[in-house]
């Protein structure tokens, strides 16, 4: 085995340094180059929001959100994906920017956004929508994207604004030529009954003898193609939800779960998280009133940051209204994050913070912070210096 001899961390820029007619030489011919520019002006760094959830975007190790790409999140029905998406959205909304939601399930009911978003729920830069057809959606984006560069372009903006566009779900998207196949079927099955049995074969379950599936994988990866350019010219994130299903396939060692979608929603997606629910937040023992949900956010693929684990968990809380009001339980997602990176102290039951005592007991120190907004923030901020994210910029600055 041929043995690697670690070099001296000084040999590179000797090596740069001795070079440097060639180096002059080799950037005066670069000049010429008209259609390109250095890499460090063309290779940024990520750029982000901070969310309401601390401990996602210490997992996503850029502080926040990741804005100019695409993200995909998968999980369970009913275990926390909208309403985590919400969450990015208000998130986005405080720092000001634009959410815009679509709502493609037509699911989401007002009163449910407003509990979770309080005033943010009439703020003018959230937006939503509740397409007929996959078409419309994709005119939708291409708008808002259009508009949105056109508007900080001209100054009519501040030039860091950004905007988060939540897909749910794409399963939902129903392209033009499947919805008048579907109606065109029923229409014939409604006219002539005799053949109802024979053509039903023929189209499958689908409308489309079973390649309806097939035919929105390959509009997804098609739309992906333009998405990813818009998104990074334009400053604008988007997150689409997937359908998770069994699959039947799968062998002894995997998971047995399908994420569906296409190759291409997978592949072209810079982060890719799963959502469950963990448990339930109780009162006191397992046998106690329920007070809330605790859900893990798991990063299953990142190209943004790197992982310190094979799957980072992060884990944020929502509120019935028993403890705390009805909706995000930040200040136990603040507290748990506290206590992982041993900023508050836990003594028998008993949780301070330097000197300061915050409650016996887990749920005693949630309602304190939730009584002390100026005491949460303080906490948050020293929670977050941790892992070293400026709660002062809306956005984490480009590399100069």
């Amino acid at each position: 085995m041929t043995r690697r001899v670690k070099q001296p961390a000084s040999t590179a820029a000797d090596s740069f340094a001795a070079n440097r007619e060639q180096l002059d030489a080799m950037a005066a011919v670069a000049e010429r180059f008209s259609s390109w520019r250095p890499a460090a002006e063309v290779l940024t760094r990520v750029r982000a929001v901070p969310t309401i959830f601390p401990q996602v975007d210490a997992v996503t190790r850029v502080g926040g959100w990741p804005i100019e790409r695409f993200a995909l999140v998968h999980g369970p029905s009913s275990e926390g994906k909208t309403v985590f998406l919400h969450g990015l959205g208000l998130s986005f909304l405080q720092r000001g920017h634009f959410y815009n939601y679509v709502d493609a399930e037509y699911t989401t009911p007002e009163t449910w956004v407003q509990k979770l978003m309080a005033e943010f729920a009439t703020h003018p830069g959230f937006r939503a929508l509740r397409p007929r057809t996959y078409e419309e959606t994709v005119d939708a984006v291409r708008e808002f994207c259009d508009v949105l560069g056109d508007a900080k372009a001209k100054g009519h903006l501040p030039a860091d604004t950004s905007g988060l566009i939540v897909v749910d779900s794409l399963r939902k998207l129903v392209p033009k030529k499947l919805l008048a196949r579907l109606i065109a079927e029923a229409a014939a099955e409604e006219s002539d009954g005799g053949d109802k049995r024979k053509r039903k074969g023929q189209r499958g379950v689908d409308g489309l003898g079973g390649r309806a599936a097939q035919h929105k994988a390959a509009l997804n990866a098609a739309w992906l193609d333009e998405l990813v350019p818009m998104l990074a010219q334009t400053g604008t994130a988007m997150v689409a939800v997937a359908r998770e299903t069994d699959d039947p396939d799968a062998g002894m060692f995997d998971e047995g779960i399908k994420v569906g979608g296409g190759r291409a929603v997978y592949y072209d997606s810079s982060l890719v998280v799963r959502i469950v629910r963990a448990g339930w937040v109780r009162e006191g023992d397992k046998d106690s009133r329920i007070t809330g949900e605790r859900h893990l956010v798991e990063v299953r693929k990142t190209k943004v940051g790197g992982k310190d684990q094979r799957r980072p968990r992060a884990a944020f809380h929502t509120s019935n209204g028993v403890l705390v009001p009805e909706g995000f339980d930040r200040p136990r997602d603040i507290i748990e994050s506290a206590l992982d990176y041993e900023v508050v102290t836990l003594t028998g039951s008993w949780i301070s913070w330097g000197k300061r005592r915050l409650g016996n007991g887990l749920n005693a120190a949630v309602r304190k912070l939730h009584d002390e907004p100026a005491l949460c923030a303080e906490l948050e901020s020293a929670v977050r210096a941790k892992y070293e994210v400026d709660l002062s910029s809306p956005i984490k600055p480009t590399a100069e």
